[in-house]
């Protein structure tokens, strides 16, 4: 294909071709983590009612020309790490081409109480956005319940951070507003540390432990963190080894009974997080207690 005119809304539109895709959705933000073959001309367009915000991962283009109907056009290329914003109502059409492209896009809905202006950007660089989509592209690999309440985790901070860099929540005054988070009340805390002894050896989500407690998904990891000072999955994580530390020290279990008795995907996943957190291997652990 030799043409190489962005699309217009007249041709149609070239054909993507997908190597790999995921996609991921909490409370209020969703990512769509995907590699393309971009060997051919491909259109990239958006155009819709929600802000969208790609991050550049993977691989090196050729050539991109890129226009907003309201806001730069460009043939800057993409390097790893930079940053293409598109507003809301604002329709963005690219002509890409090179090998392959790995990238994230972020999606927010428009029109939330309080939000900025959201601002088409190109080449843009956010070091934390960068890091936390690679990350996620990681986790998706992953399986288990604590590897998707980090996802989930990851994701809701995302949101947070592009609420507040992006669209700042503003007062009738035009300044940032700063909310004080609560934290869970006495009976919350104990409800919610009920149910996870409970259900130590079996899958949980976050969906789940905030239905426990009557709150949307974004409202619970927002007290979690405060509440706590860590993630939902992170002081999960921490629960099971605690367990299987005692298990180790006090049974005569296998590592792999204690890793299903404790809710990990496998024994190695088990041996490897009791390794991170407490600097010796299950195995050495034991042998030490025995000694």
């Amino acid at each position: 294909m030799d043409r190489f005119d962005i699309w217009d809304g007249e041709r149609p539109l070239s054909p993507r071709v997908v190597v790999a895709r995921s996609h991921l959705a909490v409370d209020g933000i969703s990512a769509t983590l995907a590699t393309e073959n971009i060997q051919s001309p491909t259109d990239w367009c958006f155009e819709g009612s929600t802000h969208t915000v790609v991050v550049h991962l993977a691989g090196r283009l050729t050539r991109m020309e890129s226009v907003f109907s309201k806001g730069p056009s460009t043939d800057a290329l993409p390097a790893i790490g930079d940053i293409w914003a598109i507003p809301a109502g604002c329709r963005y059409a690219a002509l890409a081409h090179g090998d392959e492209a790995g990238f994230a896009e972020f999606t927010l809905p428009a029109g939330g109480a309080g939000q900025g202006e959201f601002t088409a950007r190109v080449g843009h660089r956010d070091p934390f956005l960068y890091h936390a989509a690679a990350k996620l592209t990681e986790w998706v690999q992953r399986e288990g319940d604590l590897a998707a309440m980090a996802r989930d985790s990851l994701l809701q901070v995302v949101r947070f951070h592009l609420l507040d860099r992006y669209l700042p929540l503003t007062n009738e005054s035009g300044k940032v507003s700063a909310t004080r988070l609560r934290e869970f009340s006495n009976r919350e805390r104990k409800l919610l540390d009920e149910h996870l002894k409970d259900s130590v050896a079996y899958p949980l989500t976050v969906s789940e432990l905030a239905s426990l407690l009557k709150m949307s998904e974004t409202s619970f990891l927002r007290v979690f963190k405060s509440s706590f000072g860590t993630t939902p999955w992170q002081y999960i994580m921490r629960s099971r080894l605690e367990s299987g530390m005692n298990l180790l020290a006090n049974s005569g279990k296998s590592i792999t009974e204690i890793a299903a008795a404790t809710g990990f995907s496998s024994p190695s996943h088990f041996s490897t997080a009791f390794a991170r957190q407490f600097n010796v291997s299950p195995s050495a652990y034991r042998k030490r207690r025995s000694n």
